[in-house]
């Protein structure tokens, strides 16, 4: 097995035991170690690989991350490792969202007790959603009108399907998705829906 000394500052690494590590500037020695990942017993290809320091093993964060679908963020200015949910709730409005066939309205017939809410209107209409890989969980709450809809969730960085939910007319549905590692999100609504603004991420 080929091993290569490095030296490098471990700012997020997982110890092989399952203990978080984060050391802001001392660089200490480490062996990058040419281990195949096994996942649910199956072989299982990622470019980052283990290191060796002291003794010890560690996993790259991105291994983590994948492996699990536990996300995990690093915040340098606090020093901090985040690990999980968050407990605060981010709505999707307050973070970047684009539409085709799909809008912003403040028109009472569709808002409830909301001041405004996203439409879908036309063939093929989409909610893009951009979490960034910051957070875990995606929680949609959406409204199907005058008709059934069908709401398909793609994973735009891999351009994959993760979810599908057929909703009946003038029923209320929550959809909740595991995000852990995704930028981009297109949230497909076949039929003509509201998007409500608790929708949020965590």
């Amino acid at each position: 097995m080929k091993k290569k000394r490095v030296a490098l500052a471990i700012c997020a690494l997982f110890m092989l035991g399952g203990t978080a590590v984060y050391a802001a500037s001392p660089q200490i020695k480490g062996t990058i170690q040419n281990f195949k990942y096994l996942l649910n017993g199956k072989s299982w290809n990622h470019s980052d690989k283990p290191i060796l320091v002291n003794g010890q093993y560690y996993l790259p964060v991105s291994v983590v991350k994948e492996a699990t679908k536990t996300n995990v963020t690093i915040d340098k200015a606090k020093g901090t490792v985040h690990i999980g949910e968050n407990l605060k709730e981010t709505p999707i409005l307050s973070k970047q969202v684009t539409y085709y066939d799909a809008f912003l309205t403040r028109d009472k017939t569709y808002t409830s007790n909301f001041k405004e809410v996203i439409i879908t209107k036309g063939s093929v209409p989409s909610v893009y959603l951009y979490p960034e890989a910051k957070y875990q969980t995606l929680v949609l709450d959406i409204m199907a009108i005058e008709e059934d809809a069908i709401v398909v969730i793609n994973n735009q960085d891999k351009n994959e399907e993760m979810k599908s939910l057929l909703i009946s007319k003038d029923s209320k549905e929550q959809i909740e998705i595991n995000i852990t590692g995704i930028k981009r999100l297109d949230v497909a609504i076949k039929g003509k829906a509201v998007v409500y603004p608790t929708s949020h991420y965590k």
